[in-house]
């Protein structure tokens, strides 16, 4: 049979940080250089990958918003004030575009909201505003409209919103067996998954269409940065872990679905190495006719038009 393979990336630079910025600092700083050694990784194997890019990150220094943004619970003060006290680049990053334009396999610039909102955590109205200004922007600045949703924190919501915006799929959370063990049992569950490199899960195509016409993409595997604990888990079980999730998509047909945020490239050099032995098998898979590379986008229109023929 043949499977799929999909790559979505989390391209939020700090967006996505909340707290302890600090510690990420040294990544958020050499996000260009981290940002073109993942675009040389992608063209070398010739990856057509999904971009799911911070709306904020596509403005200038000089360009504002008053688009409505949280004050959750967690935090001390309201999200129109994260970028106080951090350096701008951290927050706006408009060669993001440009750098993936420019690539030689085409790519797929979707979304991750306007400022990186909690789906889950916030109205339906000001997530209806995140959306419009997310799909406002990516067209004043010359872009296709977003098709590809990633929720970030993967906190799916507000679904039934999506297509009023020209979405058409989003990246559901990940199917892990552990999902099912009582939350304090989760974490070191998770870590041992990790760790040994247990096979991930893949998902039928047929199964990723709903009922209202979305199609939902879920999560196979998170490449895992070398930040703290994460360090003792050998680059060995992450590349295992891939090279499962890809021949189980290929004997089951199925599709597998990688992500990581680009930033995380900047805990080790390590995690470039993890990247391009994935990335090798891919090619490999792809050149014996067993594996497709599609882009978010690329496979729900295709699911969506195998169900309306």
């Amino acid at each position: 049979m043949t499977g799929t393979f999909i790559l979505s990336l989390d391209t939020e630079i700090a967006w996505g940080t909340y707290t302890h910025l600090e510690k990420r600092a040294p990544a958020f700083d050499r996000y260009p250089e981290l940002l073109n050694r993942l675009i040389q990784q992608l063209d070398i194997y010739e990856i057509s990958a999904t971009w799911a890019v911070v709306g904020h990150l596509l403005l200038s220094e000089a360009e504002t918003t008053s688009v409505p943004q949280p004050h959750y619970r967690f935090a001390a003060n309201p999200d129109s004030r994260r970028m106080d006290g951090h350096p701008p680049t951290w927050f706006r990053a408009s060669y993001i575009a440009d750098a993936i334009q420019s690539m030689r396999q085409p790519q797929d610039i979707g979304t991750h909201t306007f400022t990186h909102v909690l789906a889950s955590e916030v109205s339906r109205e000001l997530f209806a505003a995140q959306l419009a200004e997310a799909v406002r922007v990516h067209t004043a600045k010359g872009l296709s409209a977003p098709r590809a949703l990633v929720y970030p924190q993967n906190r799916v919501s507000h679904t039934d919103l999506l297509p009023d915006y020209g979405l058409i799929t989003y990246r559901g959370t990940a199917h892990d067996w552990y999902a099912r063990l009582p939350a304090p049992l989760r974490r070191p569950a998770h870590l041992l998954d990790r760790t040994l490199g247990i096979a991930p899960p893949t998902y039928a195509p047929a199964d990723c269409l709903r009922s209202d016409g979305l199609v939902n993409l879920p999560a196979s595997q998170f490449l895992m940065s070398y930040d703290g604990i994460r360090q003792r888990i050998p680059t060995s079980a992450r590349v295992k872990q891939a090279r499962l999730g890809i021949k189980r998509a290929i004997q089951r047909g199925e599709v597998f679905h990688l992500w990581f945020h680009p930033f995380n490239l900047g805990s080790s050099d390590a995690m470039f190495d993890a990247l391009s032995q994935i990335l090798s098998m891919v090619w490999e898979a792809r050149a014996r006719g067993l594996l497709h590379v599609m882009t978010m986008t690329d496979m729900a229109t295709e699911i969506a038009g195998l169900r309306s023929g």
